[in-house]
């Protein structure tokens, strides 16, 4: 498949995208047009796997048990929306090593109090400061020597000030994450002081509709962000895509017309390995 050629930021390695996934299939489409990594997102597992917005109604068991399914279907990174990691630092301790145990590359941990909502929707609170700490530290020691990121998320923003999700910040990088990520930022000064006064690594999360401007790739690098998230645009647009597909085919009885926006069913036969599943089934045919 031939795909556009690859942000020289990107290619570079000087900023990791995510997009964004929600199932298997789309993690597998988002490995075929050539990213590295992916985030399985709670929203969207949410919404897909119940119907439900993202308000804490996923358990841990759920969300472990698709991560784990998509860590099979792929070789690249998956990155995990751990929640609050569901409980005490002992719950994180367990989703850490069920985690590392199924290959996946890292957890986003974030300091709401259960239950929690989407970063970018009204009405969140948020643990104390170092209840959180604590996390993290559990999460560092629960991966042991293995390639595994903990990414810590604060929530502050909205319910204390930008002061007080930027102290968060810097306490979760001395407690030990790997990455920091200061969700929902409200303006481009607001990005700027994070990125001057948090150390980095650093995640902005890019949602469109949300709280955070939709900045190029090349302004977020120069504000200071190395891992930019897109992770409900792949989600929006499928969404969008199936609504105007089914309503098309309620109006005129058919798909005639919508030949265009489909992929072909070879073409999606070999996103999902159908080839390689007839050759393996040839293999194992009785003599």
């Amino acid at each position: 498949m031939e795909t556009e050629k690859m942000h020289p930021l990107l290619a570079e390695k000087r900023v990791l995208l995510m997009a964004g996934v929600y199932d298997c299939l789309s993690a597998k489409i988002a490995e075929r047009v050539g990213f590295p990594g992916v985030v399985l997102t709670g929203f969207g597992a949410a919404a897909t796997h119940l119907g439900e917005p993202d308000f804490g109604l996923l358990t841990q068991t759920e969300i472990l048990d698709l991560a784990r399914r998509i860590c099979r279907a792929v070789s690249i990174d998956v990155i995990v929306d751990g929640d609050t990691g569901y409980g005490s630092a002992l719950n994180v301790i367990r989703m850490v090593e069920e985690l590392v145990a199924m290959g996946a590359a890292g957890v986003i941990l974030e300091d709401q109090t259960w239950p929690k909502r989407c970063g970018h929707m009204r009405g969140k609170s948020v643990m104390p400061a170092g209840e959180h700490a604590q996390k993290i530290r559990a999460a560092k020691e629960a991966k042991g020597a293995a390639s595994f990121q903990i990414i810590a998320r604060t929530d502050a923003r909205a319910p204390l000030g930008m002061d007080e999700a930027i102290r968060r910040g810097q306490a979760y990088k001395e407690a030990g994450a790997d990455v920091i990520f200061v969700e929902a930022p409200e303006s481009v000064e607001e990005m700027q002081r994070i990125a001057e006064e948090v150390p980095g690594p650093l995640v902005v999360n890019m949602i469109e509709g949300g709280k955070t401007p939709i900045l190029p790739i090349e302004e977020l690098h120069a504000l200071g962000f190395t891992h930019v998230g897109f992770v409900l645009t792949g989600f929006f647009a499928a969404a969008k895509a199936l609504e105007r597909t089914y309503a098309h085919l309620l109006a005129r009885g058919g798909s005639a017309g919508l030949e265009g926006d489909l992929m072909s069913f070879l073409d999606f036969a070999s996103v999902i390995g159908l080839p390689e599943k007839y050759a393996q089934d040839e293999r194992y045919k009785a003599e």
